[in-house]
């Protein structure tokens, strides 16, 4: 899924961080899971993984790509009847598609006849959640899918804070599920669906706590809306949305983390609530936090005083491509991690 801050491409710079600073496996938490895609090669690679974020969404890609150890026999043809059902008229087909009549609006994020699939798909997965037709690890499996499927066809520039005024070439497939496979691990994994240092306290003692908090203000409930809404569902409640672009109302899985001023408290209160033996750190140097005022944080925190600290340059993220108009001033960004010792 195209996510702001997703780290597939730095997992290498983080697991190599690890081991070269001979941390040995264990148990860890993933404070800001977003994606999953750390908690995940942390799993793979051995480890017990505890992981948290305070959206739905992210908690169903916990549940599907970390927790779930196995898939039911007939997993790929329950994702192929789903993605075969005939076009439903649903919530997403109302108000994130260029349907016509009432107060349908052309939000042009999802051609009408993805719209109706993807409508239909998530309705009937959730009937069969409630008939007991599918497991819990195979209903994560499959709705993660379907989330992942409609951001394949979704016509953004890879964030849902606005659309697209014509169809990009992506948007015209045909939306599509296909479930990942699930990663059997040597221990169990664990997903919370809360703010990281409520998690910190309810899972207590672990080897490392992996903290990679948002940078700055954008809100990823705003963001990411619609995978929202498709993880939360509206068979049993419709969600209020508001505005141009359908953003979900109310204060449900906003972060006191995007706010600059207090993120230095946040940061002090996560790392004096977490039992981990050691804290990895991800920063991103267009961050909140200058790298020195962090350094010097964590160093407060570290019961040696010490704060070791690698970086590596990457690509940065983009969600349009250059053109007349618009121009980035700069085509990279650097990480930074952080790794110190607790206690």
């Amino acid at each position: 899924m195209r996510y702001i801050g997703n780290k597939t491409r730095l997992l290498p710079f983080i697991l190599r961080t690890l081991r070269r600073s001979g941390i040995d496996v264990g148990s860890a938490h993933d404070a800001f899971a977003g994606t999953a895609s750390v908690s995940r090669a942390l799993k793979e690679n051995g480890w017990r993984v505890h992981s948290s974020d305070l959206l739905m969404s992210s908690y169903v890609l916990q549940r599907a790509y970390v927790v779930a150890e196995s898939a039911g026999r007939n997993l790929e043809e329950q994702a192929s009847e789903l993605a075969g059902l005939p076009p439903r008229e649903g919530f997403i087909t109302r108000h994130f598609s260029p349907a016509t009549g009432d107060t349908r609006a052309s939000r042009m994020y999802f051609t009408p006849e993805n719209a109706g699939r993807i409508d239909a798909a998530r309705e009937e997965l959730e009937g069969w959640r409630k008939a007991g037709k599918v497991g819990a690890d195979d209903y994560y499996l499959l709705l993660a899918a379907i989330i992942e499927g409609a951001d394949r066809v979704a016509n953004t520039a890879g964030v849902y804070a606005s659309y697209m005024k014509r169809w990009q070439p992506n948007a015209k497939r045909p939306f599509d599920i296909v479930p990942e496979k699930p990663i059997k691990g040597a221990q169990p994994a664990e997903a919370h669906l809360m703010d990281a240092t409520d998690a910190a306290k309810r899972i207590g003692e672990v080897d490392l706590v992996y903290i990679d908090p948002p940078y700055n203000s954008r809100q990823y409930v705003a963001y990411y809306h619609i995978p929202e809404i498709l993880a939360r569902g509206w068979t049993d409640s419709a969600p209020a949305i508001r505005g141009k672009v359908g953003l979900l109302a109310g204060s449900e899985g906003r972060s006191q983390w995007s706010h600059g001023r207090r993120v230095k408290k946040l940061f002090s209160a996560l790392l004096a609530a977490t039992g981990a033996r050691q804290a990895l750190v991800s920063f991103n140097s267009e961050g909140h936090l200058a790298p020195a005022a962090l350094q010097s944080l964590l160093a407060a925190a570290s019961v040696d005083g010490k704060v070791s600290h690698f970086t590596q340059s990457y690509r940065r993220y983009r969600a349009d491509s250059e053109r007349e108009g618009r121009h980035y001033h700069r085509d990279t960004a650097l990480e930074h991690l952080y790794l110190v010792r607790l206690r």
